[in-house]
């Protein structure tokens, strides 16, 4: 039988004699065994994390790490513009005769102050908190399939992409996104608008429940049929109007605030606001829409929409072409610092979450 192998530190702590050396317990190699496997464990985990690194530098990010980066982003700026999208909602679904006994808000002024008086401050927040379990999976994956598909239609040795390509990655991820997370999307629209339809949920759980016994499990997707003709398209303008208004103002804007980290911050904050909102002002009578068949038919009353053809003709035959766009002042003033957080917080968790390519 062949003698076994003995680590260099052994022979480095003398092993003249070996049998005395481990005839005791515990033996006083074992120290020096357990710190020599450490050392050459660690050693490898070091050079392992250092080869990804570099790969990630070279080559594609993770998906995981995007997605994460896309989820605090998308946290972040809900919280922050929860008072205005509950505002802006109240507005759209105005004029609906379910909830037209109730008098009509004048402005953003006089909505502020009658949520205020009725309900109290921390009811501008009225289902943020299963907003923000939505826009977890929500933002992860529209940066995230964002990025994936800008990479699967980039040629070898692109660097920018073109507007069409562009376009096509964002709308692409925004279809995917929208089908997987819709049924998210109407509990949380519910769970906003509950008071105004008389409907008392005690959270997300008895919303989901109600909603499926009174209307059936084909209500999670009321709203669908707009959302992908408005919602996809909608992202799809956003990432690549950001990208485009980047590469074309975002030198100059960071010029005009003195360059640095704070020039970049700035860029970012403007470029994502002005995207958000041109995007939002195209696709926008489609989210009107969304929103009125998302909350036909709440709380048992009787449905009133038979499509969204139909809910369209009822608005403009009702209220005309103009209410399509009712609620976007709020929006406006919701994307201005709503979009340019997403892009500005989106980046930051990527800087951090991603080594930065050299």
């Amino acid at each position: 039988m062949s003698d076994p192998i003995v680590p260099e530190a052994l022979e480095s702590a003398g092993n003249s004699n070996l049998i005395p050396l481990f005839g005791s317990f515990p033996p006083p190699a074992l120290p020096i065994l357990s710190r020599t496997v450490y050392d050459s464990y660690f050693f490898r985990l070091k050079e392992r994390v250092k080869r990804q690194n570099e790969a990630w530098r070279n080559g594609d990010p993770p998906m995981v790490r995007l997605l994460l980066a896309g989820a605090l982003a998308g946290v972040t700026t809900k919280t922050a513009v929860a008072p205005l999208e509950r505002m802006k909602i109240l507005f759209q679904i105005q004029g609906m005769e379910s909830v037209s006994s109730k008098p009509p808000f004048r402005n953003i002024g006089h909505a502020a102050a009658t949520i205020f008086r009725e309900e109290g401050i921390l009811s501008f927040w009225k289902g943020n908190f299963p907003n923000c379990l939505r826009v977890v999976p929500v933002y992860a994956l529209k940066f995230g399939f964002n990025d994936t598909f800008k990479s699967l239609v980039r040629s070898p040795g692109q660097k920018k992409l073109s507007f069409t390509q562009l376009i096509c990655s964002g709308t692409m991820a925004g279809l995917f996104q929208a089908c997987i997370t819709y049924p998210l999307e109407l509990i949380r629209t519910r769970l906003t608008l509950g008071p105004a339809y008389g409907a008392k949920y005690t959270g997300i759980i008895d919303c989901v429940v109600q909603t499926a016994r009174q209307e059936g499990i084909f209500a999670f997707y009321k709203g669908l049929t707009p959302t992908i003709y408005s919602g996809a398209p909608y992202v799809g303008l956003q990432m690549s109007g950001y990208e485009i208004y980047s590469r074309r103002f975002g030198p100059k804007i960071e010029e005009q605030f003195g360059g640095g980290k704070t020039g970049k911050t700035m860029a970012k904050l403007v470029c994502g606001a002005v995207s958000g909102i041109t995007a939002q002002t195209i696709t926008y009578p489609g989210d009107t829409i969304r929103r009125r068949m998302q909350t036909d038919g709440m709380n048992g009353r009787t449905q009133i929409y038979r499509g969204m053809i139909d809910c369209y003709r009822q608005i403009v035959t009702k209220q005309g072409h103009i209410s399509l766009f009712r609620g976007w002042g709020t929006n406006t003033l919701r994307a201005i610092p709503g979009a340019g957080i997403q892009f500005l917080a989106y980046d930051t968790y990527k800087s951090i979450l991603i080594p930065q390519k050299k």
